[in-house]
């Protein structure tokens, strides 16, 4: 049969050819071609990966450093490593591979592994070459292959070899400013599928912005099915397939002695009477006694462990957490289900990527009275009914049972489930400020402020944190009698109360006192700079409100107070008014953010509410001696 060449262009064209002469280290290519083999439904299946890079100057050496990663599911080989040398016209191979386990600091167990490698010899000119071939264990994880990357590329293309009795699945994301050909080749035997893209530009994380999933242009292939003997068999043809296999995971959990969790199901229940109430006093017992930890091990990545286990050694991941809560929960009568859920860092869904590479965590559903509760053990601060704030707008599959799942939203949480509520009383001595302050912190916004207690103050004392942390009046700002309460209470406001000595606030001019209460000046440094190329991410939605009583000292008459301040958008904005009532000015102060994205064609607008904002806060008020 003669070979048969279909040429596409798969997405729109722009300009073929970009200047990258002003950048330090660019990839001359980036290749792999992935080849799948099929003998009595037994999969055979590699990718070759080829890179050249080059360095047009010396400033970014540090690229020299290379890392290949495997797990149980892929090995690498044939490793061929080398640094060619423009100006001697010569070669340098690289001599030594290591071999090193993958942890960080969230990582219990991983089997990832590494071969670390340094190119030698390289300066200025250049060029390192790397090729090698990935053997994939499993059908289930071709992965994806980015066509744009941290630097920018001259050439990148994916291409994926199969048997044409194999039909492959093929998605692509970020690429509507990238020029990408699609060429098709049929043969006897096999089907090709190239997709090439050539002078792309390089994408840098910002800190504030989407994980880089969001905007570097890739692409996701996947095996859909095959035919065997007559028959076609699927692997991950849609969400039903990928469900299948993730119910398959979850049979081989350890069910043994589920005796020992029930009690403590029972135990913790016996004397509640509602369904809720239940749910929440399991929830809680699972946050305060099993301790997260992550593991990344082969199919134990993926099959959570017995929850008799999980009971005994007081920690677990994700994928043991939720299974706990399931065991638990259905066994004290609440419909409860195993739910596979991607983070916010995924920007999938389930029918639009069939694939693993949709979902990265595992929690609970809850049932109750109509209502969907979405429970998170690994988040130890969340309270019962909000989800964790990383799965807001994310689907949700819930396993129902060995065929049947449901696909359910995790909804937005309202502004008013994460409030500060911040009372200040404020008087004067001296021309120093003297504050007392009490905060109240719901929902996140406690979340966050326990969290990073937790795990950024370290050896400061609590006066150095919340210095750095609220930066409240000046750098002359003292705290005293600092108090917490409610710090491991999930259902009650965290109370935070202090005092404050500000000095060098209070300006005197004459027989005036120019005084500006906004000793919080939350959000003023939140300005989106002009060089920002991505949407601005915000964790959660949220409001803060603020009383302020300003004590006016004996011998002071208030001669100004502001005019009612405020912006309004429907997705953030705030109101700052003043009032006099017998000797204290009143300050009272809303401030609201309603959506988790700041889209670019909207920074105008966030930057005019930062801008308002921070107009706002330089209001002062004026007090006059009395004469």
């Amino acid at each position: 049969m003669k070979n048969i060449l279909f040429v596409f262009i798969l997405f729109p064209l722009f300009g073929l050819s970009q200047d990258f002469s002003n950048e330090d280290y660019i990839y001359l290519k980036r290749h792999e071609h992935i080849k799948i083999g099929l003998s009595k439904q037994n999969f055979d299946i590699t990718k070759q990966v080829s890179e050249q890079a080059e360095y047009l100057t010396a400033k970014k050496l540090y690229f020299a450093n290379e890392a290949m990663h495997f797990d149980s599911f892929s090995a690498i080989e044939d490793i061929d490593a080398y640094t060619y040398l423009p100006e001697r016209d010569s070669s340098v191979k690289v001599d030594y591979i290591e071999t090193k386990r993958e942890f960080d600091n969230g990582i219990f167990y991983s089997d990832q592994e590494s071969k670390i490698f340094t190119f030698p010899a390289v300066t200025k000119g250049a060029i390192t070459n790397l090729n090698y071939k990935e053997v994939v264990k499993d059908p289930h994880f071709l992965g994806l292959f980015r066509f744009g990357t941290f630097v920018p590329t001259k050439s990148a293309q994916l291409s994926i070899e199969f048997p044409n009795d194999v039909t492959i699945g093929y998605i692509d994301f970020n690429t509507k400013d990238v020029s990408v050909d699609f060429k098709q080749e049929i043969k006897r035997n096999t089907t090709t599928y190239t997709w090439t893209a050539n002078n792309i530009k390089g994408y840098q994380n910002e800190v504030d912005g989407e994980s880089m999933l969001y905007v570097v242009p890739h692409i996701i292939v996947y095996i859909k099915s095959y035919e065997y003997k007559g028959q076609r068999i699927n692997v991950l043809n849609d969400v039903n397939d990928l469900y299948k296999w993730y119910a398959s995971l979850v049979n081989q959990i350890d069910n043994s002695e589920l005796e020992k969790v029930y009690k403590i199901a029972d135990d913790l229940t016996k004397s509640i009477p509602t369904k809720k109430e239940k749910a929440e006093a399991i929830f809680n017992w699972v946050q305060n006694n099993i301790n997260y930890v992550a593991f990344e091990d082969g199919l134990g990545g993926f099959i959570p462990r017995g929850a008799a286990s999980v009971c005994d050694k007081r920690y677990g991941d994700c994928k043991d957490m939720a299974n706990l809560l399931y065991e638990m929960l259905n066994h004290v009568g609440i419909e409860a289900y195993r739910t596979w859920i991607g983070t916010r860092d995924r920007p999938y869904s389930y029918n639009q990527v069939p694939t693993p590479m949709v979902d990265n965590h595992m929690i609970t559903a809850a049932i109750i009275d109509g209502e969907t509760i979405f429970l998170d053990g690994t988040d130890s601060y969340v309270p019962f009914g909000m989800p964790s704030s990383f799965t807001q707008t994310k689907e949700a599959l819930l396993g129902i049972d060995a065929n049947t799942f449901k696909l359910i939203t995790v909804p937005v949480q309202k502004p008013e489930s994460s409030v500060t509520e911040v009372s200040t009383t404020i008087n004067i001595e001296d021309d120093m400020f003297k504050v007392s302050e009490k905060r109240l912190l719901t929902g996140y916004e406690k979340v966050d402020f326990i969290t990073d207690y937790l795990y950024k103050k370290d050896t400061k004392t609590d006066e150095e944190f919340l210095n750095t942390t609220l930066a409240l009046g000046n750098n002359k700002t003292n705290y005293n009698n600092i108090k917490r309460e409610n710090f491991d209470n999930k259902s009650d406001a965290l109370e935070l109360s202090y005092d404050l000595e500000i000095d060098n606030y209070v300006k005197k001019v004459g027989t005036k006192l120019f005084i500006n209460l906004d000793i919080d000046r939350v959000l003023s440094k939140s300005k989106i700079d002009d060089d920002k190329i991505y949407d601005k991410k915000i964790d959660h939605t949220y409001k803060k409100n603020y009383i302020t009583t300003l004590n006016i000292p004996e011998g002071y008459s208030a001669s100004f107070i502001p005019e009612e301040l405020s912006f309004e958008n429907p997705n953030y904005g705030y109101t700052i008014t003043y009032s006099l009532k017998d000797s204290a000015i009143i300050q009272t102060k809303s401030i609201y953010v309603n959506t988790l994205s700041v889209k670019k064609q909207d920074f105008e607008s966030w930057n005019e509410f930062i801008k308002s904002l921070t107009k706002a806060y330089k209001k002062s008020i004026i007090l006059e001696q009395n004469q």
